[in-house]
């Protein structure tokens, strides 16, 4: 009994001092719990890289992806001290008031140049960036907690953002940014972290490697695949280049206002059985809840999300009712030539049935510069009838009144630079047949396969 003893104390001495022996137990790994007094906000594992308590993660019954919880109604720029936004985690958003749920990951980081800090607060999904930033002056060389704001506030249009060696500018309102499919498929596919970094104000602030590591998985396991739905174009009569006015008063029964939780825009009816289109933008955070829509007239309709195109940011809703708003004429046999008069109706900043009137200024095909928007080598027009927050979505007509394209962006840093997707190309898009048939040829059609009354 003393010899078991006295090995016992040998071994507990050999380990006391680092010395392992073939004799001894295997000891595991402690797991720490940070909901207790001891670890809560103290323990390298429980904190975040500012110091910030860590949420309880649990697993998503819908994902698989281990998520923490908030929400989503609380203004996520606003939230009280007591309950911070945690960075560099996966966070599932569910909404009290109507149960719409989306999936973000959060980030705040600096950029310091004495005597300068800007500090970037970034909310990623699976469509969007959404940003705030702010920049203190009077720093010190180790910290900026006693510096005073200088400038600050949404991240300002056109947002730069780098990653994979390719750079991105993107348009957006509110400080809101549409993320291109081709960034979300290099995220989602990254093998290691690849620097991410977003220009704000002239300043390169760099996006944390742990904030793309949960991008990358969440990009992996929540993008819905959407199944093309059937849509079925008629030709229209219409009448031979009428006047705006009228043009404006028969359109415009058929331009609604689609509002999808925090997010309002425009949409127009594309064919007479409820089927609408508006950018994806514009419903983005809402697939799974209903979106209203109301017309010119007051009347008010539920619509859900059937189809979302994340390389040409357009969105199908199909709407469901009584007495529907009949479906605008399309011009889908050709494209639009510079020089062109055009319509863009639309809901600007909430002003519902707006009309705005120009030219074509060009069509081109998009590149480099646009990749951001539309997929390569699709149509945009260029035009310079104004096209604000509000008129995302929206019809542009063309001087008979029939749909050439659908509002997507201005340019915010230039004047009369604003840009529609062609018809063509998003019908196309979601295999769409040019409507009529055999019979069409005695119709005496026009060129965009409509006929005169």
């Amino acid at each position: 009994m003393k010899r078991i003893k006295a090995t016992l104390i040998s071994l507990s001495y050999l380990a006391f001092i680092g010395i392992s022996s073939t004799y001894a137990p295997e000891i595991s790994a402690v797991k720490i719990n940070c909901e207790s007094p001891v670890h809560r906000g103290k323990h390298k594992d429980c904190v975040d890289k500012d110091g910030n308590p860590r949420r309880k993660e649990l697993i998503d019954p819908d994902t698989g992806l281990s998520v923490v919880e908030l929400e989503s109604d609380i203004l996520w720029n606003r939230v009280p001290k007591r309950r911070k936004v945690p960075y560099g985690q996966i966070v599932k958003l569910v909404s009290g008031f109507d149960k719409s749920i989306e999936y973000v990951v959060y980030d705040r980081n600096y950029k310091f140049s004495y005597p300068y800090e800007s500090t970037v607060f970034t909310k990623w999904s699976t469509d969007y960036v959404r940003g705030l930033w702010s920049l203190k002056a009077g720093c010190g060389l180790l910290a900026c907690s006693y510096g005073y704001e200088t400038a600050g506030g949404e991240i300002p249009s056109p947002l730069e953002i780098k990653f994979a060696g390719k750079t991105y500018s993107l348009y957006g309102d509110d400080g809101i940014f549409m993320l291109p499919n081709a960034f979300v498929n290099d995220v989602k596919n990254a093998k290691s972290y690849d620097g991410l970094s977003i220009r704000v104000d002239k300043t390169v602030v760099p996006i944390g490697e742990e904030t793309v590591e949960k991008m990358s998985a969440l990009y992996k396991k929540s993008i819905k695949q959407w199944k093309i739905p059937k849509i079925n174009i008629a030709i229209k009569s219409i009448k031979e280049k009428p006047s705006i006015r009228e043009i404006a008063g028969g359109s415009l029964p058929s331009v609604v206002t689609v509002k999808a939780g925090s997010s309002q825009g425009t949409g127009f009816f594309v064919t007479d059985d409820g089927k609408l289109i508006t950018n994806r933008h514009v419903v983005s955070g809402s697939y799974n809840k209903e979106i209203l829509i109301e017309t010119v007239s007051g009347r008010s309709y539920k619509g859900k999300v059937i189809f979302v195109s994340r390389d040409d940011d357009f969105a199908i809703i199909s709407v469901s009712g009584t007495n529907l708003p009949k479906a605008l004429p399309i011009c889908y046999s050709n494209y639009p030539t510079a020089g062109e008069d055009v319509i863009a109706l639309g809901s600007p900043l909430g002003l519902s049935n707006t009309v705005t009137r120009g030219i074509v200024s060009a069509v081109r095909r998009s590149g480099n510069d646009f990749d951001s928007i539309v997929m390569a080598g699709s149509s945009l027009i260029q035009t310079d009838a104004a096209i604000n927050p509000g008129n995302s979505g929206g019809p542009l007509l063309n001087e008979n009144g029939e749909v050439i394209g659908v509002n997507t962006f201005g340019k915010t840093s230039s004047e009369g630079l604003n840009f529609a997707v062609s018809i063509v190309d998003l019908l196309q898009r979601i295999k769409v047949k040019r409507p009529g048939g055999l019979d069409s040829f005695d119709m005496k059609l026009n060129s965009c396969g409509n006929k005169f009354n």
